[in-house]
């Protein structure tokens, strides 16, 4: 396996395991945590995708950036233009309360927004694992 190759496995694990905690705090009624876990987790599988592809992505954050960049290799990236959008808003605004005027993530952040942003890193992550079967072999 090389290098890059390599690097895509590690982003795709830690996105895995990103999205367990998102699901867990979800769960836990920590909706504000979960959000923002939900972000990193759908912005490292695209990472991880980009990886695979031979393209270093670890300059940008962006989930809406990651998959404009995804969409060069794959169409499939295509459906989550517009619905990511949120995704990136959690990247601050879940943590910061000088993000949210007069509140703050914990008090604004609703277990409707928690589903929603576990739900769309969910789906990402099942797109970039499909797509991760024509790179590697199922055992590592």
């Amino acid at each position: 396996m090389g290098l890059l190759a390599k690097e895509a496995d590690r982003w795709l694990r830690q996105a895995e395991y990103d999205l367990r905690a998102a699901e867990w705090n979800q769960q836990g009624g920590f909706f504000a945590p979960a959000c923002f876990l939900a972000q990193q987790s759908a912005a490292k599988s695209l990472r991880s995708f980009l990886f695979f592809n031979g393209e270093d992505a670890r300059e940008t954050r962006s989930v809406v950036e990651l998959i404009d960049r995804a969409i060069t290799y794959e169409e499939e990236f295509r459906s989550f233009v517009g619905t990511s959008t949120s995704l990136d808003i959690y990247y601050k605004t879940s943590r910061f309360p000088d993000a949210i005027p007069g509140g703050i993530p914990a008090d604004v952040i609703t277990e409707k927004d928690s589903k929603d942003a576990v739900k769309q890193a969910s789906d990402i992550i099942a797109v970039v694992e499909r797509k991760r079967k024509g790179f590697l072999p199922e055992t590592m």
